[in-house]
């Protein structure tokens, strides 16, 4: 059978994703060697190629308990390891969220976090950083028994008692537990223990072609494990590029199904979502005639289609057991009865060109501002050596009596120029100290942590979904404030400095301040989307505020601790902002007094002889063949890296 289609996109993306890196790195060294544009610049195109190099392809699978997701990641991904990987038999059942990605150095492992870490006001992202709170493991993938125990530990659940789960997390407060359920009783362990999955959550790191060109899988619990995790419901699923829904073949959508979607799956319009209803084979009845079951599997898709507000070719009914026999049994006809080839085209036809397409918008804007930004550059230098030689010529033709003149004024020039240019750098401090309290203040980190701090209490205090909505409401509110302000303060500093400048500029003829834009309403409306997916998400912890004060403080400290990285991340481009637009006037007035004092030069060697002029004109015509070489070779190592991040996305393997 022919390879999959998910691993040729995969590596077709994989290889146009090197292509850009290359690009970037290229582009970052000649931006560099050109001197054109402030350092930043150039950090700016290499910390975007170190990004890009990092980037993958997130796909997570969300169902109920027992749909058969994991099944499903083993035909998908790992079939051509010639058995079943992950453990998905009856009665193994995946009991924490399990991230797969590509190994380090080529050697697989697994690294396990104790479920006791619940109890800890740390995100699982901070907890990755921290080595000690992980169990770690190596795995043998040669030795299939060995590779069996190890994975087993993802199945594995252990009995604590009903004071220890409620202290973590997991069972509700004892004046929100139903009377009935007071005193619980586990069938392994007895009266007053629960049973608990033994591991908060998982990353398991292989070598395998579809990792190391850029995949990464997140296999998710049952459905409760969102309302229980707010950090899975936050922050992986929201993160994830795609979302594949995992129903049962025989029951479509149930109500559980349905509250899940609609609440946690379906908000986020920068995410594809593929609908499966897996276990197609449980509805093959050979005492059927064959037309009967197509028509009841299509029935059932059309039905989960009009549920879920999705259209008809986003539901793909599929068998995740039969696909991975076929696959492993190199068996085409059941392969194209198990639904599978249908998925993997999706997967290939549809996540794949959207990864792509996102690169390319994060690329491309920085890239076309530099090249454009450097061509804007070169053509006024030219132009600016091509004026000098036509006046150089034009002396040539003149009497000698007037060049002392000429040297008088320019010399007045510059004079002008050095005293307008220190009073302006006098100015610079003003500005400064403007941006400080006007621009950077208002996003100063320890301000929002006093926001978080006040909210972090008065969402503790609210015991109703309403409350907790208007708690949401009020910590967006506090943060688009503090935007707003800033937001102001950036429009009064670009006046201040634009004002500034204008004088020299109308005086001297200085280009233009506008190669530095800084946009924060682009910010802003980042942070209003979030703030609308946030409180949507608040409308739902209506279940978590029934059961204990812990999910919903772990929920809130999420969305905090997302919404101050977001703040920090916007302080530090208006630093940069502040630091590149003092460096780009600087480099504005430099290239004036240089060019001023060149033209001095030029004409008091004119005035003592006038032989020089042949020289002088000789010299500018070097001048003007190296700019124009170094417009030509941005043209020529610009081209391919804007081709690559132009192109339309082909959807053909």
């Amino acid at each position: 059978m022919d390879t999959s289609p998910i691993l040729q996109g995969l590596c077709a993306l994989n290889g146009w994703r090197q292509e850009v890196i290359a690009g970037l790195h290229a582009m970052a060294a000649m931006t560099t060697d050109l001197g054109l544009l402030p350092s930043g610049i150039m950090l700016q195109m290499e910390t975007l190629a170190y990004e890009t190099e990092r980037d993958s392809l997130r796909v997570a699978f969300v169902g109920e308990f027992s749909r058969g997701k994991t099944e499903l990641i083993n035909a998908l991904f790992f079939s051509d390891m010639g058995t079943r990987l992950l453990p998905s038999s009856s009665g193994q059942t995946t009991m924490c969220p399990v991230e797969i990605r590509g190994a380090p150095q080529g050697r697989p492992g697994l690294q396990l976090l104790p479920i006791a870490s619940r109890s800890l006001d740390v995100s699982i992202e901070k907890l990755k950083r921290a080595g000690s709170a992980w169990t770690r493991l190596p795995l043998s993938l040669e030795e299939k028994n060995e590779r069996t125990q190890t994975l087993a530990h993802l199945t594995e659940t252990v009995c604590v008692t009903v004071e220890e789960a409620r202290r973590i997390g997991l069972c509700p407060p004892l004046n929100r537990t139903p009377k009935d359920r007071e005193r619980t009783v586990c069938p392994s362990c007895g009266l007053g223990k629960v049973l608990i999955p033994r591991w908060r959550h998982a990353v398991l790191y292989l070598a395998h072609p579809m990792l190391d060109a850029g995949l990464t899988v997140l296999d998710t619990p049952g459905l409760n494990a969102i309302g229980a995790e707010p950090e899975l419901t936050f922050g992986m699923l929201a993160d994830a590029d795609a979302i594949i829904f995992v129903l049962g073949a025989d029951t479509g959508v149930t109500q559980s199904d349905l509250t899940i979607w609609e609440q946690y799956l379906m908000r986020n319009p920068q995410q594809k979502q593929i609908v499966l209803l897996n276990k197609i084979d449980t509805l093959w009845d050979e005492l059927r005639d064959g037309s009967e079951v197509t028509a009841e599997i299509r029935q059932q898709v059309e039905k989960t289609a009009l549920r879920l507000h999705v259209h008809r070719e986003q539901v793909i009914p599929v068998s995740g057991q039969k696909g991975l026999v076929a696959r492993v049994r190199q068996d085409q006809e059941l392969l194209e009865r198990s639904g599978m080839v249908a998925l993997e085209r999706a997967i290939a036809e549809v996540l794949l060109p959207a990864r792509r397409r996102a690169i390319r918008a994060r690329c491309r804007v920085l890239v076309e501002r530099a090249v454009m930004d450097q061509k804007n550059l070169l053509r006024e230098q030219i132009h600016s050596i091509q004026a000098q030689s036509e006046s150089v010529r034009g002396l040539k033709d003149r009497t000698a009596e007037k060049v002392p003149k000429l040297v008088a004024q320019h010399q007045q020039l510059l004079k002008n120029f050095e005293r307008d240019r220190q009073a302006f750098e006098g100015k610079k401090a003003v500005f400064r100290q403007a941006a400080e309290e006007h621009l950077l203040v208002p996003l100063a980190p320890n301000a929002f942590d006093m926001v978080i701090s006040n909210a972090k209490a008065e969402m503790l205090s609210a015991w109703t979904t309403a409350g907790i909505v208007d708690r949401f409401k009020s910590f967006f509110g506090e943060a688009i404030a503090h935007f707003d302000k800033a937001l102001q303060g950036a429009q009064q500093v670009s006046a201040l400095v634009a004002g500034e400048y204008q004088v020299l500029q109308d005086r001297y003829r200085l280009p233009a301040l506008g190669a530095v834009p800084y946009a924060i309403m682009p910010r802003r409306a980042e942070l209003m989307d979030m703030a609308d997916n946030y409180e949507r998400f608040g409308m739902m912890l209506e279940i978590a505020v029934n059961t204990q004060s812990a999910v919903v403080r772990k929920a809130f400290l999420t969305v905090a601790g997302r919404t101050r990285d977001f703040i920090v991340e916007t302080r530090r481009e208006a630093e940069t902002w502040v630091d590149e637009i003092m460096t780009v006037m600087n480099r504005q007035m430099e290239l004036f007094h240089d060019k001023a004092e060149e033209e001095l030069n030029a004409l008091q060697t004119i005035a003592q002889t006038m032989g020089s002029i042949d020289t002088r004109i000789q010299q500018l015509q070097q001048t003007l063949q190296t700019l124009q070489a170094q417009m030509m070779r941005l043209d020529q190592q610009s081209a391919p890296l804007l081709n690559l991040l132009g192109e339309p996305v082909s959807t053909a393997l």
